[in-house]
């Protein structure tokens, strides 16, 4: 069997990965997400346009992208599909910079996510994208991302996630 090779999952098996400062953290992630020479998965296609991190802070990320041909429907504007493909990666993100041993360090996966598309986003544009966690648990958590352009929110999401406890190294 082949090892899990899931970045979310062995982004925290890296030695002293929580001893890292939240930045990064969430840089290691998106790292692993986009720059795996051996991964090229539907996450990754959407995020590897030159996503930048911008900011970092206890329960918020904010990052900036700027909206490629591949991301837009056939009107010229960013796809509903692909905006919820970069918020759900995205809003995921917040979730490291309150990461600590024995709390969020196993892993989470989207239970629900609900999109609103507010106004569309062109070809070419280059938006922000907000993301902070609401609540965080033992077993759920709850994040909040907008996407804005000009300063105007274009599209927000409620994503909840169903967190996992960290698994105990296997013993010989």
């Amino acid at each position: 069997m082949a090892p899990d090779r899931a970045p979310k999952r062995t982004i925290f098996q890296m030695n002293d990965f929580l001893n890292l400062p939240i930045r990064d953290r969430v840089q290691a992630l998106s790292d692993a997400i986009i720059k795996d020479p051996d991964f090229f998965g539907f996450d990754t296609y959407a995020l590897r346009s030159g996503v930048k991190l911008v900011d970092v802070q206890p329960n918020i990320t904010k990052w900036e992208i700027e909206i490629g041909s591949h991301l837009c429907n056939r009107s010229r504007n960013l796809h509903g599909g692909a905006a919820a493909t970069i918020l759900d990666n995205l809003t995921s993100t917040a979730l490291l910079t309150i990461a600590k041993p024995g709390f969020l360090d196993g892993g989470h996966v989207s239970r629900t996510i609900t999109m609103s598309y507010l106004r569309p986003v062109p070809i070419g544009a280059k938006v922000t994208v907000d993301c902070e966690v609401q609540s965080a648990g033992r077993n759920m958590a709850n994040i909040v991302g907008k996407i804005f352009l000009d300063g105007k929110l274009c599209v927000s999401c409620v994503h909840d996630k169903a967190v996992f406890a960290r698994q105990p190294a296997a013993k010989l």
